[in-house]
C-alpha cells in the first residue's frame, strides 16, 4: 500500500518500565525490522534490535514488544530480592 507508513515510533510503558522502537520498512527489500531501548529504573540502558525481517510491520511490532517484555521480566527477576 503506497499509504502504508514505512517507519514509526513506539513509546510505551510495561511494568512500569519504559521502552521506545522503531519498525521500520527497507524499501530495497520490503520487509521489516525494529530496534529499541529499555531504560531499567535504577538499572542498565539496553539497547536492542531485530535480528531478522518480518513481512509485515504488525508482526515486527508484535515481535518487538515480546522481546522487550521478556527483557523486562528477565531484568525484574534477577532483581527482585528472593522470597523464601
Amino acid at each position: 500500500h503506497s499509504s502504508e507508513k514505512t517507519r514509526y515510533k513506539i513509546n510505551e510503558f510495561y511494568r512500569k518500565q519504559p521502552f521506545d522502537a522503531v519498525i521500520n520498512r527497507d524499501p530495497a527489500t520490503r520487509s521489516w525490522s525494529w530496534k529499541g531501548h529499555i531504560d531499567l529504573e535504577d538499572g542498565p540502558y539496553s539497547e536492542f534490535s531485530s535480528r531478522r525481517s518480518f513481512t509485515t510491520g504488525s508482526e515486527a511490532e508484535d515481535h518487538m514488544r515480546r522481546f522487550a517484555h521478556e527483557r523486562i521480566d528477565n531484568w525484574l527477576r534477577a532483581t527482585q530480592p528472593r522470597s523464601m
